[in-house]
């Protein structure tokens, strides 16, 4: 099935086919805005210059912090947390964060890894139809944005499952805030699932390197 006919028939998002080229802030003579200033304009201006320059990435962003990571209780909690890649437990776990900037297939993306304290968690994030959308693999999940100043909210709105469109109920689902300031950012992230609840959450101090 091409990329086309799998947006039309399951009205999912796919990241076009083809090769990916890490992006140098010049693509076909003009400058690509990031997702989420495609998705913002000029609302994102209304954030902390922390924030804008964590979301206004044209090559890369690094940054450093120290997060609590909480699961939620009982084993089958913790194997669904392992299940779909989500960190473990701990008090002030080192992260570094690193979201690079790429083109693939005539789409603008953006990497994301995260590492805690030696686990990694990756996905990739795009545009669609109004709609910052992110995979982690089998799961992907689309969010609305929301600019709160001095804080962003995102709120998720569509889920797949292995590029099957599930309702929300039944999908595994989570939301996001972060609250910017002159030094840094707080980051809150909480992932659910259906009928266990909270299957993790991790939060804490976010600052660029």
């Amino acid at each position: 099935m091409t990329c086309a006919a799998y947006n039309h028939f399951l009205k999912a998002p796919c990241i076009d086919c083809g090769r990916a080229i890490f992006f140098a802030g010049i693509y076909r003579g003009d400058i690509v805005p990031s997702p989420y200033r495609q998705l913002l304009g000029i609302e994102l201006d209304r954030l902390p210059s922390t924030l804008r320059a964590f979301h206004d990435v044209e090559t890369s962003w690094r940054g450093e912090a120290l997060f609590r990571v909480v699961r939620g209780e009982g084993w089958v909690r913790n194997l669904v947390a392992w299940l779909g890649g989500l960190p473990p437990s701990g008090e002030k776990v080192p992260v570094i964060l690193t979201c690079t900037g790429a083109v693939r297939g005539g789409r603008r993306v953006e990497q994301w890894d995260r590492d805690f304290n030696g686990f990694r968690m990756r996905s990739t994030q795009w545009v669609w139809r109004g709609l910052l959308v992110e995979s982690f693999g089998w799961l992907t999940l689309g969010y609305r944005l929301h600019v709160e100043p001095p804080g962003l909210r995102l709120e998720v709105s569509r889920a797949w499952v292995a590029g099957i469109p599930f309702p929300l109920f039944l999908a595994p689902t989570g939301e996001g805030l972060e609250v910017g300031d002159a030094h840094g950012m707080n980051i809150r992230v909480s992932a659910f699932a259906p009928m266990l609840g909270l299957i993790v959450r991790y939060e804490g101090r976010l600052n660029q390197e």
